[in-house]
């Protein structure tokens, strides 16, 4: 049998990963916990004061918040296993660590929204309850951070390199005319 895995590109340095282009810094997050929450998500988010949870192309402040995924599970970022403990809780809800199970691209930048309307095949001027979409091709949870120029994008961990590679090919990072 051939080996095909010499046609593939190694993977990212996720640590110092970094596309830069004219308005645009494109950038792996990494050391964040990211924790999956199933079940009485309303009653997670008051037990542990997080407030609301964001949908997509919500918005997320500060190092501690919740990404609404489905109608009863949410992504929550920051919050440390020793304050929550994996497993099936009393209260009516399930908490998994993901760890590097998905891996966090942020953008910034005054043409994120060019980048957006060739990502997402949904109007990004319309919020929706859930975070989950297609972006770039494959199935992402996108949301804003902080400002609405900084996009956040949790992609599973084995279609993080095809999305890097898609993100490095397009002509925004080039500064080409016609965007």
């Amino acid at each position: 049998m051939h080996d095909l895995s010499r046609t593939w590109r190694p993977e990212p340095d996720w640590a110092n990963a970094r596309l830069d282009g004219p308005g645009i810094t494109i950038r792996a997050v990494t050391g964040l916990t990211q924790r999956l929450v199933s079940g009485d998500i309303a009653r997670f988010l008051a037990q542990y004061d997080l407030g609301r949870d964001v949908g997509g192309f919500g918005m997320a402040f500060g190092d501690r918040y919740a990404v609404r995924l489905a109608r009863d599970r949410m992504l929550v970022i920051g919050l440390a296993p020793g304050e929550c403990a994996d497993g099936w809780h009393a209260a009516g809800y399930a908490v998994t660590t993901v760890g590097s199970g998905q891996r966090i691209l942020e953008m910034r930048g005054e043409v994120v929204r060019d980048l957006l309307t060739r990502a997402v095949t949904v109007d990004p001027d319309k919020a929706s309850p859930s975070a989950v979409m297609p972006f770039g091709g494959v199935t992402c949870a996108v949301y804003c951070h902080e400002v609405p120029q900084a996009l956040r994008v949790h992609v599973e961990r084995g279609l993080a390199a095809y999305l890097w590679e898609w993100l490095e090919c397009q002509p925004l990072l080039s500064g080409e005319a016609g965007v």
